[in-house]
């Protein structure tokens, strides 16, 4: 039996549908739907499973949880559970609006009772674990050379949060090693565990922390949870504290020479780990790393809320709009233009994936979310339609394509990029860098990978109706253009027609 014969069978049997009037119903051959019911078939074309779903009348989450088993059922199980929770990290990407720097708690100076614990002291609860441990990063943050370093998995739910949303200086270092699973492995709640640590330290990221995770491979629940008493601990510069797997006990050291070992023993890991990511931020001052990012004629998925605009920009915009404070602006115009005629050149060899809504803000705003804004004044009216222009034939081509519900509503903060040999995600971090996120780690990169290469048509808008809608963009911003040369003011553009207004009308 398949998953969606089993959910069928169940249907069937809890509302009593008659499986006559459901195959005359569908229009379907009696002999191939009772194969189905059995699992001895797989399932039909998703119009006939709507119209089954139809049939039998089923609410909105027996609707969700039918159409769920039939993905399954047809892309297999791993595949399922791995493109979902990659659509799932994507559509919950952070933004940054909701954590500026100042809004942080304020680290609380270490408790009295903390400092005549003894030098080696037992911790029988979580909720005394996580005690000293707010006390011990507490005594760290005030030290202008402090140090912490983390040997456990990213599943440690207080510790995180804590990290995340207290104002932690930057001269604050914070090493972590983790293990990541060395095959595809499920939790219980069918999350990728790789994927799940991700999502767990990526405010640390976004939080511009001096935060650096290295990785090593193992079996997860083998080397942690298998007996093993204490196999995780967080050491400073004054303090150890060793937990186990399930953060309800541990040890708490701050005898000198203790400390000490700890500090080597991590070291000693360490060196034998990998970086999780290489991380640099966008700035005139290492604008050379922008040839990191270079595509060199390979197949390429690119996946952001606007549509990747650089290629488009023309010598003429880049010399115009490029800032004249710019130090070595000379230099910069130089290397930025290379990298723009590199993408012009690999667009035979991109996908780029975009919603109408980046467009709009592209249009209302002039800025482009990849490209910091220090480097630019706003695009002129002007200049984004003569970028739309140069656009148009490479949606008409297949290469741009807007995207459809639910992934048109993507975070304006993500940007992905992913192909056979890099990937990377940019975004805006607390402090408005335009940070970048390179992965380093294969298993990663190939979960994202597979995911955009999944996508199929139904993601997306045809050629057709993606260059129906610049088109139409296109013609709106030259009218307004036009009224305003005669000195008539207009309404925004973009702002009173959706895509579905554009895609109807008459051309």
């Amino acid at each position: 039996m398949s998953e969606f014969s089993n959910t069928l069978s169940q249907f069937i049997h809890e509302k009593n549908i008659k499986v006559y009037s459901l195959i005359k119903y569908c229009n379907f051959d009696r002999s191939t739907m009772y194969k189905i019911i059995n699992g001895k078939r797989n399932p039909p074309s998703k119009e006939t499973v709507d119209k089954m779903a139809e049939f039998m009348h089923l609410t909105p989450a027996e609707y969700s949880r039918f159409m769920e088993s039939y993905e399954i059922t047809k892309t297999g199980a791993d595949n399922y559970y791995r493109r979902k929770n990659a659509q799932n990290f994507l559509m919950n990407f952070p933004d940054n609006f909701s954590i500026r720097p100042g809004n942080y708690s304020s680290y609380p100076t270490a408790d009295k009772a903390f400092s005549e614990f003894s030098a080696c002291a037992a911790l029988f609860t979580q909720l005394e674990l996580n005690y000293v441990i707010r006390n011990v990063l507490s005594e760290e943050s005030q030290d202008d050379q402090g140090k912490i370093a983390l040997f456990l998995q990213p599943d440690y739910e207080f510790l995180f949060n804590l990290i995340a949303s207290l104002n932690l200086d930057c001269s604050l270092e914070i090493r972590q090693i983790l293990c990541l699973s060395n095959v595809e492995t499920l939790t219980k709640d069918h999350e990728l565990y790789n994927l799940k640590y991700f999502k767990n330290i990526f405010p640390l990221y976004l939080r511009n922390l001096n935060y650096q995770a290295y990785y090593f491979y193992d079996s997860i629940h083998s080397h942690f949870f298998n007996l093993n008493a204490f196999p995780y601990f967080i050491v400073t510069s004054r303090y150890a504290v060793a937990c186990s797997s399930d953060y309800q006990q541990g040890i708490f050291y701050k005898e000198a020479s203790v400390v000490k070992q700890f500090w080597k023993l991590f070291h000693s890991c360490q060196v034998k780990c990998q970086p999780l990511f290489q991380v640099f931020h966008l700035t005139p001052q290492n604008i050379s790393m922008i040839s990191s990012l270079g595509l060199n004629e390979i197949t390429s998925y690119l996946l952001q809320p606007e549509a990747c605009l650089t290629p488009f920009i023309s010598n003429s915009i880049l010399e115009e709009a490029l800032s004249q404070d710019l130090p070595d602006r000379q230099q910069l115009l130089e290397m930025l233009r290379q990298f723009f005629q590199a993408n012009t050149k690999n667009l035979p060899h991109m996908h780029v994936y975009f919603t109408e809504k980046g467009i709009r803000r592209f249009i209302e705003t002039g800025r482009l979310k990849e490209i910091p804004s220090a480097f630019y004044r706003p695009l002129l009216p002007e200049e984004r339609l003569q970028m739309l222009q140069a656009l148009l034939p490479a949606c008409y081509q297949g290469y741009y394509r807007m995207l459809k519900q639910p992934l048109d509503q993507l975070p304006v903060n993500l940007h992905l990029c992913v192909n056979d040999n890099m990937g990377y995600f940019s975004f805006d971090n607390v402090e408005n860098q335009t940070t970048y996120l390179m992965m380093n780690e294969t298993g990663l990169l190939s979960v994202f990978l597979d995911y955009m290469q999944s996508l199929d048509n139904s993601s997306f808008y045809t050629p057709e109706e993606t260059g129906n809608f610049i088109k139409s963009i296109i013609q709106n911003l030259q009218q307004h253009l036009a009224f305003y040369k005669e000195g008539v003011i207009l309404p925004p553009p973009c702002q009173n027609r959706s895509f579905e207004k554009f895609n109807n009308s008459a051309y």
